[in-house]
């Protein structure tokens, strides 16, 4: 659920409100409510060491928007958690696909009955003297 704002967009709160340190009551909020992150990742068959650090920013700041914002409380945290850390796992998604690929000269190129990458490269040309 997003919270619209004058314009009829997101509401976005003020720049230096996403880059402050938690307060201690958001912190504790945070530590209490951990246990969404652990399983959230578990419940999509995420490694958790290799997502903890994609979600957990996403995470953090949910938990400074849905503590400084009333109407957002309408909402269960671990909705709108869920919500945050879904997203952060997509962008993350789209920013890795987006990503050159390595590939070995000695690669099957897909789609070929065992071309490899270096069957393509043309031969030098011979010196003649």
């Amino acid at each position: 659920m997003k919270l619209k704002g004058i314009d009829g967009g997101a509401l976005r709160l003020p720049k230096s409100f996403y880059e402050r340190p938690l307060t201690p009551e958001e912190a504790q909020f945070a530590t209490d409510h951990i246990n969404i992150v652990w399983w959230y990742l578990d419940q999509q068959g995420l490694d958790r060491a290799e997502w903890f650090d994609v979600v957990i920013f996403r995470y953090l700041l949910t938990v400074k928007r849905w503590l400084a914002l009333p109407d957002l409380q309408q909402v269960k945290f671990v909705t709108v958690a869920c919500s945050a850390m879904r997203s952060a796992i997509g962008h993350e998604r789209e920013k890795r696909a987006k990503e050159p690929r390595s590939v070995s000269l000695y690669d099957v190129i897909p789609g070929t009955d065992d071309l490899q990458y270096i069957d393509t490269i043309a031969a030098p040309e011979p010196a003649f003297l």
